[in-house]
């Protein structure tokens, strides 16, 4: 490939990054990224007060109040440009929104509570005031980001002379990242901290492999003299160079604490790199090269550590985070590992504040890419170790680049899982530091495979999953209910009036059978009156299953908790669309009633019905007896076969339809004594009590439900047949029953029961 195509594709994969990090931050509503408020805040603060703030400090900052100026300090000045003075009361926070996932880890999980705030019309185009300012500072991230990315691919070019291709596809798998594209569409010091990072990596690579370079350029390696590479590694050489990387690791200690990392690491190894040419004046060479690249970044990120430290009692104020968040938490290794699956999945694809899932098949596309590149790079690094020549030794396997990218990434990893035993800090992003050591390895992988449609394809499915993330995921979370001018035809009408001035005018099921466990959608016609006042109310869906016990609550505000009602056209019908979920432990079979109140204190009116099936059916067996065409009678068992009068005996009973009954209302009797006689002891009822009406039974269904008969008091002591059957309640007239033959009375006897 030709420099020029080499540079026209580098060129389309940026402006492809480009397109997707700024659809990003206007497809997401604003401060629906991890933190962004808080972040937002922190440089409207110092844009308004003139001064940096402290956690002492009154506002929504929290523990961003201490985190290094850098990002904010540059966010200041286009929020002193372009900001409002009371952005904070026009925050309004959804009261029911939880960014710790509060729906569970079910993989089926609806987009409900996600915003963890409301967004009115202060924040529609065109964006004026901290709308502006916000979307601004999402900008400002976004070319952050295409830093980064030719950090990445300067470091590519740096580590393969000779394998440029490697460079930009460890840049394109980056920039098709949709977590990546996600974060710097967000306002977040995480952009800053991951370009410096970026370019202090890219600038240690090159430092430790100078003298490689100059040997090669010897040699006459002149082939790529006018590569962008070359050019980019011309631009300083020697003990400028150090100063340079130091200049660079005080930009980073200035944007987040892993500065600090970088600091340790880089000076580490950049002393270690000279001490190892040898020669009589290694330890002062070592020394000065290490100073070379500590003096400048604590120059300038020095008094930042002091300040902490003066201010908090910690150089690092990781007290502070750890304060805020709820204080210190022992986590061990093993409750870390069991939040392994949040972080991992984090790392390519969750959103909102990591409780917006996209759909299983995006994080398989991205489990598959990194089994590919694991499986190539392992293999290489086989395959080069068997057909390596020179013996190997030892300085030049330390400083070989893939130790040391190894080594960065090793350090990222510790000072996180060192965090994460303090504090929650299980979201991906924490590794994007590291993202030179992933996107360089992950590259090299991908191209150990033989064919090039492995690169080709991984790159357009990861593309694709960045896109759908943007154009369907997000969107779908966020989006408002729509509005409609009539009733539609599929809806049951219904005339409810609110006192909070709001009327329910129709209902549409839209899931009329559920497992526990799963959800229930259903679509709520309302209208705001002219009369509505006071706040916003929230909606309670309840769902009702046996012995009116509660098996599924959500609460949120109307359209899924984005659209509340005091944002309503006025006389608008809303088509709201929202759902609740069935417990994991409700008994099944029933039919559930569907509930809905304003008011959590209120009594909830009834909307629907859903009918609630086992996640399995029991196995059908041959039954005992049919009754009528569709019911058979698979078991029946009395709990005791003596009593006392007074007592209560219990008829257990399984039943199994062979095919709907139809409409009609089936009852249950079981009688004590002769069936020619009137019963000394009876219980009638509808099958299960109502709970479980047969117009509700499918073919195939098999359910228990158990019968009270109360003995009694007067009960002369004898022996005493149990007869059940089935009847129409309408009608009055019992189902047929045949048990080997039709059995007279069309009651059978299960069984006899002796007083004592």
């Amino acid at each position: 490939m030709s420099n020029r195509h080499h540079r026209l594709l580098l060129t389309l994969v940026l402006s492809i990054y480009l397109l997707l990090a700024l659809g990003y931050g206007v497809v997401v509503p604003l401060f629906e990224t991890p933190d962004e408020h808080m972040h937002y805040f922190t440089a409207e603060f110092i844009a308004r007060e003139g001064r940096l703030p402290t956690t002492r400090d009154a506002g929504l900052m929290a523990q961003e109040a201490a985190q290094p100026p850098l990002y904010y300090g540059l966010g200041s000045l286009i929020v002193r440009a372009v900001g409002s003075g009371d952005d904070q009361v026009n925050l309004w926070l959804n009261p029911k929104a939880d960014p710790a996932d509060p729906l569970g880890e079910s993989l089926a999980t609806p987009p409900i509570n996600t915003n963890m705030f409301i967004h009115g019309p202060q924040e529609a185009w065109p964006w004026r005031g901290y709308a502006l300012a916000a979307h601004l500072l999402r900008m400002m991230s976004a070319v952050l980001g295409l830093g980064t990315l030719l950090c990445i691919y300067a470091a590519g070019r740096t580590v393969w002379r000779d394998a440029p291709d490697r460079a930009l596809l460890a840049t394109a798998l980056v920039a098709f990242l949709p977590q990546f594209a996600f974060i710097h569409g967000a306002v977040t010091n995480d952009t800053a901290i991951t370009f410096f990072s970026a370019a202090a990596v890219w600038q240690l690579l090159r430092i430790t492999n100078y003298e490689l370079r100059i040997t090669n350029e010897k040699q006459g390696d002149t082939a790529r003299e006018g590569s962008l590479e070359t050019r980019l590694s011309s631009l300083v050489s020697g003990r400028a160079a150090y100063v340079l990387l130091g200049i660079t690791i005080g930009l980073a200690v200035l944007s987040k604490t892993a500065g600090l990392l970088l600091l340790v690491y880089c000076t580490g190894v950049t002393a270690a790199r000279v001490w190892s040419r040898g020669g009589p004046r290694r330890w002062s060479r070592a020394t000065a090269a290490g100073m070379a690249v500590a003096l400048p970044a604590l120059l300038l990120g020095g008094w930042w550590l002091v300040r902490n430290w003066t201010l908090y009692g910690d150089p690092t104020a990781a007290n502070q985070f750890v304060l805020l968040a709820g204080g210190e938490r022992p986590y061990t290794l093993y409750q870390v590992w069991l939040d392994m699956d949040r972080v991992w999945t984090s790392l390519f694809a969750r959103f909102g504040w990591m409780n917006l899932r996209p759909p299983v098949w995006v994080w398989v596309v991205w489990n598959v890419i990194a089994i590919l590149a694991a499986t190539g790079a392992i293999w290489g690094i086989v395959v080069s170790i068997r057909h390596r020549k020179r013996p190997f030794s030892l300085a030049r396997l330390l400083f070989h680049p893939a130790v040391i990218l190894f080594g960065w990434f090793a350090l990222v990893a510790a000072a996180w899982l060192q965090f994460m035993l303090r504090t929650p800090a299980d979201q991906g992003r924490l590794f994007f530091p590291a993202l030179i050591p992933l996107a360089l390895g992950a590259a090299y992988g991908l191209s150990r495979w033989p064919r090039p449609w492995v690169q080709i394809g991984a790159l357009m499915l990861a593309l694709g999953t960045s896109i759908y993330s943007l154009a369907v995921v997000i969107p779908t979370a966020y989006a408002l209910p729509p509005i409609v001018t009539t009733l539609p035809t599929e809806a049951t009408p219904l005339e409810i009036a609110f006192p909070e001035g709001i009327d329910l005018v129709g209902v549409s099921v839209d899931t009329p059978v559920a497992r526990p466990g799963e959800w229930v959608w259903l679509t709520l016609y309302w209208r705001a009156r002219p009369d509505i006042a006071g706040g916003a109310p929230l909606v309670y869906l309840e769902l009702f299953g046996r012995e009116f016990e509660r098996i599924g609550l959500q609460t949120n505000y109307h359209g899924r908790g984005n659209f509340p009602a005091t944002l309503w056209p006025g006389g608008a019908i809303v088509a709201d669309r929202m759902a609740v979920r069935v417990n994991g432990d409700a008994v099944a079979p029933v039919e559930a009633a569907l509930k809905i109140k304003l008011a959590e204190d209120a009594s909830g009116i009834d909307i629907g019905t859903v009918k609630i099936i086992p996640t399995e059916w029991p196995e059908r067996v041959e039954p005992v007896a049919r009754l009528g065409d569709a019911i058979e009678l698979a078991a029946a068992d009395l709990s005791t076969t003596a009593a006392a009068p007074g007592d209560t005996v219990e008829i257990h009973l399984r039943w199994q339809v062979a095919e709907p009954p139809g409409p009609a209302r089936i009852h249950l009797f079981a009688h004590l004594g002769d069936p020619t006689q009137p019963p000394l002891a009876q219980a009638d009822d509808l099958v299960m009590g109502g709970d479980y009406p047969s117009r509700q039974w499918a073919a195939g269904e098999v359910f228990d439900e158990t019968v009270s008969l109360v003995i009694p008091a007067d009960l002369a002591p004898g022996e005493y047949p149990v007869n059940i059957g089935l009847y129409d309640y309408d009608s009055g007239t019992r189902l047929p029953l045949v048990a080997g033959e039709r059995i007279a009375g069309d009651a059978l006897e299960i069984g006899r029961l002796t007083i004592r």
